[in-house]
């Protein structure tokens, strides 16, 4: 249910939020896209980091910030996700998504949102 209230974030969770705070600061937004799988994080950049920053550069709207890997069992990765900021959240959502179906992102890829609440977006969703 959306009260409109925070609900409890995780210690990940509560540093993106922390992003999407300094986000709104400058005028921006910041998403995170969330990627299940065992992507290592130079496969990770190549396979979308580097073409969605082609994207939004190509549309000026925005860069990924950063990225990272969230450790599985052993030296397997859980999930890795992209730190986005875009100027236009409509159009950055577009981009996003557009980007990420193209590139085949493996099902289960959210983006979450963290400002005014958190909230998990799907790749297929029109953006809201």
């Amino acid at each position: 249910m959306d009260n409109g209230k925070q609900p409890e974030l995780d210690g990940r969770q509560q540093t993106l939020l922390g992003f999407a705070e300094g986000a709104q600061e400058r005028g921006h937004f910041f998403f995170y896209v969330r990627i299940p799988g065992d992507i290592q994080p130079i496969e990770r950049g190549e396979r979308f980091e580097d073409p969605l920053q082609a994207a939004l550069d190509a549309e000026d709207l925005g860069e990924v910030t950063g990225g990272g890997s969230q450790m599985g069992e052993g030296k397997t990765v859980e999930f890795c996700g992209l730190d986005v900021e875009v100027t236009d959240r409509e159009r950055g959502l577009c981009v996003i998504r557009q980007v990420m179906r193209r590139l085949n992102a493996p099902p289960g890829t959210v983006i979450e949102e963290y400002l005014p609440v958190f909230r998990e977006l799907s790749l297929d969703a029109p953006a809201v």
